[in-house]
């Protein structure tokens, strides 16, 4: 990924933007704001957690049923152009999702589930008395193709974009690397320490830096539906993208930025992508026309 020159922020300057922009999570923004009915919503979310495309998410979204995970396979096996004239896309974070493995994650989807797709995502939600973040992400671990990190990001949609209570523990939201590695950072810059040092008691220094962010940001609200103070998964979101800001590989507004663009060639067949795209947080684009989807 090459890298891009522009300002570097400090993490509360960096979070201060992220919030006030709406660029935290804009695709959780965008979701809660298209109102889509809740079985659309959760084909929409299994079809995102495959493929992490908002675009391929909001036109796979449409289809029911058999129809839907023949859809999918159409996109896994992505022999046959996407209606946009061009290859079905996933993100780098799906990047493993292709080929005969992403059409054996979608066969075994339907094995499951037949013909109620909508299904899985009540799956993982689970019964009220298991829903700890660990709870999710072991019941999302049992789909093929579903490991840690999008097990992590499903707990983290349901209950963030389904109002669905999750518990978030510090150790489920620190169980990868960027945050720690983001966390550590941060506790160097503050103590003017070289940077390679690394300290006696790592979580305590994590539980430090957690608090120190949850403190300076108290008086703002957890988007999308401003309902409770910024917490545990809001901060290690910050960190995270802060790691990559600092990096040279996150400027200001790059979520809105890129999931706008790969929205744009979707709106002309998608209805759902044009509702997207609408209820995108586009505060970087007020001058911008919004996208129509022809008809």
């Amino acid at each position: 990924m090459a890298v891009r020159v522009y300002k570097k922020l400090s993490i509360e300057d960096f979070g201060s933007h992220l919030l006030d922009s709406n660029d935290l999570d804009p695709i959780y923004v965008a979701l809660v704001g298209c109102e889509l009915p809740t079985e659309q919503l959760y084909r929409w979310l299994l079809a995102y957690w495959c493929f992490y495309h908002a675009g391929v998410a909001s036109y796979l979204s449409e289809f029911e049923g058999d129809d839907f995970f023949y859809k999918m396979e159409v996109a896994a096996r992505n022999e046959e152009l996407a209606p946009t004239g061009d290859r079905w896309p996933r993100a780098k974070e799906r990047r493993h999702f292709r080929g005969g493995q992403a059409i054996k994650a979608v066969r075994s989807l339907q094995a499951q589930y037949g013909s109620s797709p909508e299904d899985m995502v009540t799956y993982c939600i689970g019964p009220e008395d298991a829903r700890l973040c660990k709870d999710v992400i072991r019941r999302s671990k049992d789909h093929f193709l579903f490991g840690d990190w999008i097990a992590f990001k499903v707990a983290d949609m349901i209950d963030r974009c389904l109002r669905v209570e999750i518990g978030f523990d510090q150790a489920a939201a620190f169980m990868f690397r960027d945050p720690t590695e983001s966390a550590l950072m941060f506790w160097r810059k503050q103590k003017k320490m070289p940077p390679e040092t690394m300290p006696r008691d790592t979580q305590a220094v994590i539980t430090e830096v957690v608090d120190y962010l949850t403190q300076h940001f108290k008086a703002s609200l957890a988007p999308p539906f401003m309902d409770r103070p910024i917490g545990l998964q809001e901060v290690e979101t910050i960190l995270c993208k802060w790691k990559s800001h600092l990096h040279g590989h996150y400027p200001l507004f790059n979520d809105q930025e890129e999931i706008l663009q790969g929205l744009s060639s979707w709106t002309a067949y998608s209805e759902t992508a044009e509702r997207f795209a609408l209820a995108m947080p586009r505060k970087a684009f007020s001058s911008a026309a919004p996208p129509r989807r022809v008809t």
